[in-house]
């Protein structure tokens, strides 16, 4: 089982993401950076990877073996970072263009976790009401009442909310 984040758009629908460390960006880092439409994110790798080969070879050439090995460890950070970061990266991106989170559930596959995000706002979803009948008024209390609104009455163990301190009460 696994954890994923829901996202729901109006237009485009669900996406789940799983959360964690994703072997796919770990292993593939840059093309799937670029699959997966982070353009900055796929040419960062992609020139981290370019600059730190050609700082090996330098450091080969040149015989300055501390500058090959900085190099060698440098290609192998850029694969952790995007395998560490690849899913936050989508979350950012979905939530860039509009997508919402709506949930964060635990399932075997993404589409069991878009169907369980339906089912819980479905299940969440207020009951119809017939329209022939008039809704029912608010319980409303006049300004003299505001230590009964606002649970301040002087032996409660209630704090006063901030608002009743931020705006004293006005008579009209």
């Amino acid at each position: 089982m696994q954890v994923f984040r829901v996202y729901y758009h109006k237009i485009k629908g669900y996406k789940a993401v799983p959360m964690g460390f994703s072997l796919s960006a770990f292993i593939t880092s840059f093309i799937w950076a670029a699959s997966n439409s982070l353009w900055g994110k796929a040419f960062l790798l992609f020139f981290g990877f370019i600059v730190m080969g050609a700082a090996a070879a330098g450091g080969v050439v040149l015989k300055f073996p501390l500058l090959s090995l900085s190099a060698i460890a440098g290609v192998a950070v850029l694969p952790l970072w995007a395998g560490m970061q690849g899913q936050q990266w989508v979350c950012d991106r979905l939530e860039n263009q509009g997508y919402a989170l709506t949930k964060r559930i635990t399932a075997g596959s993404a589409s069991k976790a878009i169907a369980a995000a339906k089912r819980d706002e479905e299940r969440h979803k207020p009951a119809a009401t017939q329209k022939d009948t008039a809704p029912r008024p608010a319980a409303t209390f006049g300004k003299d009442f505001r230590d009964i609104r606002d649970n301040a009455a002087p032996n409660s163990n209630q704090p006063p909310p901030r608002e009743f301190n931020a705006k004293p009460w006005k008579r009209r």
